[in-house]
């Protein structure tokens, strides 16, 4: 049986066969989703047919396996910063070629990373997801999150964009719709191979908004809970909600990725993260959501966002909310 979790358009469809040789047709219509395999036998083929501008036919598509649960986004204690340990990916993955399978992962190829991409060919791209052989009746589950997106990028789009100091239009639509914005201080870096990416460590100082990821997150952060579960309606005129917390929020840290081949500052030799690093002082944080993990956007000094803010407010064009 498979899952296949459509986070575009909030769609779940299941399938079961009880044929080991079978390969079972998927077809993945969104820009990105999840897909989760309970007791992989046999084989899948996933189609991916992601919705493109007029006119474009070619996409890249980045897949994650997940080997472990990620740690909760936002945290209180160091002790939280840590991950279980990596299971085995129970399924191999080979791109669809012209006239061969390409391998793209497997659980022994001695490549640590979980997150691969592959271009689509012709307008078309397709993966084979192979079951490994059983061992033992342990309950065994192939999950992965994909991301399709368009070669082309003729507009900004923050969904999408990767981590650079961005324009006042780019600022204010990333407010807008990312996943999670915050006042806060970097206060560390760590390369993380397994995920091809640099994690950023920042001390939150007044938290705006963090919607509700669609995993799990610490047991222990009751409070920080209850903002993942309280998502701030951001439209001009909206009522501001009432309901706010103020205990252990300035202790509030947060992790925040970003690409592993961000320039790093000349000074400090950490990653200068779309213009900001660690010990340069406060600075607006702005992340989507992207494969499970929070991306940052864009991350502007503080005293340049509450300029935009207030020349917004003052000439009436601002498209949301803007807080600071």
């Amino acid at each position: 049986m498979y899952i296949s979790i459509c986070l575009s358009v909030s769609s779940t469809s299941g399938l079961s066969s009880s044929d080991e040789r079978g390969v079972t047709p998927v077809y993945l219509r969104c820009r990105e989703g999840s897909v989760s395999w309970l007791y992989p036998r046999g084989a899948l083929r996933l189609l991916f047919k992601p919705p493109l501008p007029t006119g474009e036919k070619d996409f890249k598509v980045c897949v994650r396996v997940i080997r472990r649960p990620d740690p909760p986004d936002l945290f209180y204690s160091l002790n939280q910063n840590n991950t279980e340990v990596a299971e085995r990916f129970p399924a191999r993955i080979f791109v669809e070629g012209v006239r061969r399978l390409v391998p793209l992962y497997a659980p022994d190829d001695g490549d640590v990373r979980e997150l691969r991409c592959f271009r689509s060919r012709h307008g078309q791209a397709a993966l084979y997801v192979e079951a490994e052989p059983e061992e033992g009746p342990r309950r065994r589950v192939a999950t992965f999150r994909y991301e399709a997106r368009s070669l082309e990028r003729r507009h900004y789009d923050p969904a999408a964009a990767d981590c650079r100091p961005c324009s006042e239009a780019e600022l204010e639509l990333a407010f807008c719709t990312s996943d999670l914005v915050s006042r806060a201080v970097m206060v560390g870096s760590e390369r993380v191979s397994f995920l091809d990416s640099t994690q950023l460590t920042w001390r939150l100082t007044k938290l705006v908004r963090a919607t509700a990821p669609d995993i799990r997150t610490d047991a222990q952060t009751d409070d920080l809970n209850d903002y993942y579960r309280y998502d701030i309606d951001n439209v001009e005129n909206s009522i501001e909600p009432t309901r706010t917390r103020t205990r252990r929020r300035a202790r509030t840290r947060g992790r925040v990725r970003t690409s592993a081949h961000t320039h790093t500052h000349a000074h400090t030799q950490v990653p200068d993260a779309c213009g900001a690093a660690t010990g340069e002082g406060e600075f607006v944080v702005m992340a989507r959501r992207r494969l499970g993990r929070l991306t940052l956007v864009c991350a502007p000094r503080l005293e340049q966002w509450m300029k935009l803010v207030r020349d917004r407010r003052k000439d009436g064009t601002s498209h949301c909310s803007l807080k600071y």
